[in-house]
């Protein structure tokens, strides 16, 4: 199993996200991802609900390119156009 779209707290909750794709497995798309989270930390969200929006949010992005581009060949500099439409459509 992928570890991707896994997401849990101390306190043992656990959620998962099965939106994504391989084409996010490319070179600084983890640390977007990171990015996302600690936006959504400074924004008031508590800690497990800005770790699950932003894996959301983190593979819609991922998703809406492979749309255009296909799979391979994503950069991690491409998720960040994405970022603000993922967050505002329901998942």
């Amino acid at each position: 199993m992928c570890p991707h779209g896994h997401v849990a707290d101390p306190d043992g909750n656990a959620w998962y996200d099965d939106t994504g794709d391989i084409g996010l497995g490319t070179s600084g798309s983890g640390d977007v991802l990171a990015g996302i989270i600690t936006g959504l930390l400074a924004r008031g969200a508590g800690p497990a609900q800005a770790a699950c929006w932003g894996a959301h949010a983190h593979a819609a992005c991922g998703q809406r390119l492979t749309a255009r581009f296909g799979k391979l060949g994503l950069l991690a500099r491409d998720l960040l156009d994405e970022i603000p439409g993922a967050l505002n459509t329901p998942g």
